[in-house]
């Protein structure tokens, strides 16, 4: 008889940090930063640092990685009404 154990797989993560974000966006950390400075990018600041949600971020990519300031917050509100 086969071992049939099951083993639980770890839930996504809620929100991640700038490298987990530069390599889901396939971008360098700077543009991260500059797009995310100028609220292009949707994104969460914590303290000092940034965090992203991957489902904002795939919805970005979605929307055509628009890069005008403020594009994030458009991004936010149609992901979460």
């Amino acid at each position: 008889m086969a071992n049939d154990t099951i083993t639980p797989t770890k839930p996504a993560p809620l929100l991640i940090d700038a490298n987990a974000a530069c390599a889901l966006l396939c971008m360098g950390e700077r543009r991260l930063w500059v797009l995310s400075n100028c609220g292009a990018i949707p994104s969460f600041k914590i303290g000092k640092s940034r965090r992203y949600s991957p489902d904002e971020l795939q919805a970005w990519i979605r929307a055509g990685c628009p890069t005008l300031p403020g594009a994030g917050d458009r991004v936010r509100k149609a992901v979460r009404p």
